[in-house]
């Protein structure tokens, strides 16, 4: 089997940049047919962003594999006219213009409803679609540092940093994938199908807000608010990076019960002062210095051979080259060789839903702009007369 336990779900993707095409190349992943509109001679400016083909970046490689592109003008009325028959024949449509756009396009939820009242129609925005701020534009940058992420991220009394990745993009991407699975399984389930309302938004800042966790109670608690924290932990200890004789890694102990197991391997006995998590929190600093004194008497290898066959959890720091090369990584598929036929030999992400009964997650390259048009248009058109009066009347473009 290799289509994924959403083949026969349609997805139409009106996106651009990261956080939708993430939603899209998940959902597609997972089998599902994602036709991604974009703007004709143009397209999703992620196209040109990075290493890549002309037109075709990786980053645009990794966000729309499995997808099927197709061009629409949506400044004539033609190319609004098709459109919104392609959305109205799906299942789901994703979109992340910015707010009250679709309604003035005619391809809101109200007007796409009307004709496909089954619709699940996800709305990708940088503060949502409610609240002060829902006008405004919202990136991942401006948002890790609005949303709260970045003042707890970076060296411990040192300055906030942004997240290595764009954590904001990324998560918002997954929650509306979630929120789509969410849609479906509510819609097919429901007694009465009039009571299904298939809308809902997710913004880049909800979903970093939602990332602060406990934090956000901690602080209703006491009143602290925390500040970056290095490669330690807010709770426990030790739980961080340590150096070796030749390099680094990082390990904890997760128990109590197992902190003399914990002193008996690294050989540090005034370590056994500190029976209990809260003692050591309240000598953290004696007790990372006297940690790291014992550990860098070995290189990283010994250490991770010890703590491993000790069933103490810890691990290399890895870059990218060597998550790449890890025997794990290849076990999980989590990198998988592609070639693509604008750059040839590539890699791309995995997904990471392991489905045992499905083959293949890419089954086919990020597309070239508007490759797909007149394959996807050929199919929904209702006749060939209402397909050429679309393209005289400049629905795909030039």
């Amino acid at each position: 089997m290799s289509g994924g336990p959403l083949s026969g779900v349609s997805v139409v993707e009106m996106t651009g940049h990261r956080a939708g095409p993430f939603c899209g190349a998940l959902l597609a992943d997972m089998g599902a047919d994602v036709v991604k509109i974009e703007r004709p001679g143009v397209g999703d400016p992620a196209r040109s962003q990075g290493i890549g083909p002309d037109g075709k970046s990786g980053y645009f490689m990794a966000n729309n594999r499995n997808k099927r592109s197709v061009t629409l003008d949506l400044k004539t009325d033609a190319g609004t006219e098709a459109a919104r028959d392609l959305i109205a024949s799906a299942d789901v449509f994703v979109e992340n213009f910015g707010y009250g756009v679709t309604d003035k396009l005619g391809i809101g939820y109200d007007e796409i409803s009307e004709r496909n009242s089954e619709i699940v129609y996800a709305s990708i925005k940088g503060y949502g679609e409610t609240g002060p701020k829902r006008e405004q534009p919202g990136l991942d940058l401006i948002l890790q540092a609005e949303g709260g992420i970045m003042s707890v991220t970076g060296p411990e009394g040192g300055e906030p940093v942004k997240v290595g990745q764009a954590i904001g993009d990324l998560t918002t991407g997954m929650f509306a994938a979630m929120g789509v699975l969410a849609r479906l399984y509510e819609r097919d389930r429901l007694e009465d199908p009039d009571a299904f309302v298939g809308k809902f938004d997710v913004g880049l800042f909800d979903s970093i807000v939602t990332l602060l966790n406990e934090y956000l109670t901690e602080y209703s608690m006491d009143g602290s608010v925390p500040r970056p924290q290095g490669v330690t932990h807010q709770t426990l200890v030790p739980y961080q990076r340590f150096e070796t004789a030749d390099g680094a890694l990082v390990t904890g102990v997760p128990s109590d019960e197992r902190w003399g197991d914990f002193v008996d391997l690294v050989g540090a006995e005034e370590l056994r002062e500190y029976p209990t998590n809260d003692d050591r929190q309240a000598n953290a600093e004696r007790v990372t210095e006297l940690i790291q004194t014992a550990l860098e008497e070995e290189p990283t290898e010994h250490w991770l051979e010890q703590l491993t066959a000790a069933n103490f959890p810890c691990g290399p720091i890895n870059d990218v080259a060597d998550v790449v090369a890890d025997e794990q990584t290849s076990a999980r598929n989590l990198v998988v060789d592609h070639e693509d036929p604008d750059w040839g030999e590539c890699l791309l992400p995995g997904h990471p839903i392991n489905y045992p009964e499905y083959d293949a997650v890419v089954r086919s390259p990020a597309p070239r702009l508007g490759e797909h048009t007149e394959e996807v248009f050929d199919e929904l058109a209702d006749d060939q007369t209402t397909l050429e009066r679309w393209s005289e009347d400049g629905a795909f473009g030039d």
